[in-house]
């Protein structure tokens, strides 16, 4: 290491205070050449790639003491290969912050121990404290290294490809990181690092500690793999390079299957390692249902509590047994529903609370039954029913039928013969039939026997008009008809009637 000679006194202002000696600080460089090998440390100019002794004058630096005063540090190497800041006092802090854009592409800030860093700037800005080595002034050493990191898929593939990646560490830092690799039944769970199982791991209890890294995270050749660390069963390659392996996870679902957990959750999901094992979870609660086991894909059995390893994506579904079902009756949009115990009937299960609903009416019908179908062709359902699941019946009705209307009947005017005078129709009752056939042979005088025609031409005029109202046949026609024919044939009659009447007062007149 290259020493700056000599010191400086600090004359304080007030005559009572000791003076305080400052001591020269220089900037010193080392740069990795390859990747993954150690630094060189140029000892003077011209020891170097003449691109990297450019980089390493020119690079924008700045120091910042304690009472926030900033130092541009000059752009001129000394004989050295050494550039000088200016004198501080021992123990005070420094902020030093480099431009890490005029770092050469593929190179790094390296991560050195003795540094508090700022992680807002990652390694490009840092504090320091001033100290002496041995009591003589030592130069701040800024190191240039470069890295590779290779991305171990692990089994899984990234748009079909299996080989590894290899990303090398960018001027601030980072890496470019691979879009997350995928594989069958598994779910990624990041990229991580391990240490080794060694001795000194094993006797620390760290042995297999994994670390995970993602794109903010920050990285540097010093933490690469060498031989003495690396375990050939995680990389038997020991290429000194960051090795980052995909880390494959088994996702575990717990479905309630129409129940709850005690979060009011229908699903409990989550991932771990593959090859770890979990606990199976608590029964959830079902109302109307009692909870048997966790039942995997393939159907077998577990009780909460049992461990479980979990080698791919596992689904577990909550198997249920049904103790109580409902039904439910529907009378077009009203509904209720009845509480039953499975297997039973309403009327002589357990559950007194709960019983038949009373029939429904609707006007104009009659109800019928309930049923499982809405259109009645289902099977009917009773209070005696057995009731193995939940179900849905409906009211039946049947509508009433309404009789044919009876039309009044039209009868003649009766007939009311003037004093004295017969009824032309009638027939007196001492008369039989064979009196009435003595009288029609007697001799009779013209006017008896003119007479007489009319008596017997009435009657018949009656008759043949009642004998040409036809019968309606029974052909099933509207009752409304036949009345109406029946009006017509009473007309008719009544008609013959008065107009015999008419005929006898006119006689009568004469």
């Amino acid at each position: 290491m290259g020493l700056f000679a000599g010191t400086v006194t600090a004359q304080a202002a007030d005559k009572g205070t000791a003076e305080v000696k400052k001591y020269p600080l220089s900037l010193d460089m080392d740069i990795a050449l390859d990747p993954g090998y150690g630094h060189t440390h140029p000892g003077g100019k011209g020891q170097i790639d003449k691109n990297i002794e450019s980089m390493w004058e020119n690079l924008p630096i700045t120091v910042e003491d304690e009472n926030g005063k900033k130092i541009d540090v000059k752009k001129n190497l000394q004989s050295n290969f050494q550039r000088f800041v200016g004198d501080f006092a021992i123990g005070e802090k420094l902020t030093i912050t480099i431009d890490t854009d005029k770092i050469p592409v593929g190179y790094h800030l390296s991560h050195d121990t003795d540094r508090t860093y700022i992680p807002a700037k990652g390694y490009s800005k840092f504090t320091v404290t001033y100290k002496l080595d041995d009591g003589k002034p030592i130069p701040l050493r800024i190191s240039f290294g470069k890295l590779n990191v290779k991305f171990d898929l692990k089994g899984g593939n990234i748009e079909g490809k299996t080989d590894p990646i290899v990303n090398t560490v960018k001027t601030d830092n980072t890496v470019d990181f691979p879009a997350d690799p995928a594989k069958k039944n598994l779910v990624f769970g990041g990229w991580y690092t391990e240490l080794p199982d060694i001795e000194y791991y094993r006797n620390h209890n760290m042995a297999g500690k994994r670390y995970y890294w993602n794109k903010k995270s920050l990285f540097s050749d010093t933490s690469c793999d060498v031989p003495q660390w690396n375990d050939e069963k995680l990389d038997p390659r020991g290429d000194y390079q960051f090795l980052l392996r995909a880390q494959w996870n088994a996702k575990v679902s717990f479905n309630a299957n129409g129940g709850t957990f005690i979060d009011g959750k229908a699903e409990k999901s989550g991932a771990i390692r593959q090859g770890k094992s979990i606990k199976m979870l608590a029964a959830p609660t079902r109302e109307d249902y009692q909870f048997l086991n966790w039942v995997d894909a393939a159907g077998k059995a577990y009780k909460p509590g049992d461990m479980y390893t979990l080698n791919a994506n596992t689904v577990f579904t909550a198997k249920w047994k049904q103790i109580r079902s409902t039904v439910t009756f529907k009378d077009g949009d009203k509904t209720q529903t009845v509480k039953v115990e499975t297997g039973k009937a309403i009327d002589t299960d357990a559950l007194k609370d709960q019983s038949m609903p009373k029939n429904p009416t609707k006007d104009g019908y009659t109800f019928k039954e309930w049923n499982t179908k809405a259109d009645g062709k289902g099977k009917a359902f009773t209070g005696t029913t057995l009731v193995n699941s939940d179900l849905t019946v409906y009211a039946i009705f049947t509508k009433n039928l309404k009789p044919a209307p009876t039309p009044d009947p039209i009868l003649p005017a009766p007939f009311e013969p003037e004093s004295g005078m017969e009824n032309p129709l009638s027939v007196p009752e001492s008369q039989t039939p064979e009196t009435k056939q003595e009288l029609s042979h007697a001799p009779k005088s013209e006017h008896e026997h003119n007479t007489a025609h009319e008596y017997v031409k009435s009657p018949v005029v009656e008759h043949n008009t009642e004998k040409h109202v036809p019968d309606m046949p029974k052909t099933g026609e509207s009752a409304s008809v036949v009345a109406l024919i029946s009006a017509l044939g009473f007309a008719i009659a009544g008609f013959a009637v008065v107009r015999l009447r008419r005929v006898f007062e006119a006689k009568s007149v004469r």
